[in-house]
């Protein structure tokens, strides 16, 4: 018997993708307002949940800076 499948989707974006990802596109967002500005426009296209990590907006590295995660939610919580 074949599985039938749910016709619903969830769209779950991740903008800024993991690891040196710039290195592959000049396109992921670096900077804290870059960063939240992905997340709102994935959002108003239908993704349901944007998943955002921040970087060295100079290097583009990884970064674990509560500030600039703070200045991603406070943006993205204003939209």
């Amino acid at each position: 018997m074949p599985l039938e499948m749910n016709r619903e989707v969830f769209i779950t974006c991740a903008v800024t993708g993991s690891g040196a990802t710039q290195d592959k596109s000049p396109h992921v967002p670096r900077s804290p307002k870059q960063i939240s500005e992905s997340a709102i426009l994935a959002a108003r296209s239908g993704a349901a949940v944007v998943h955002c990590h921040v970087r060295d907006p100079e290097t583009g590295a990884p970064s674990r800076d509560l500030v600039m995660f703070r200045e991603v939610t406070d943006r993205i919580r204003d939209a």
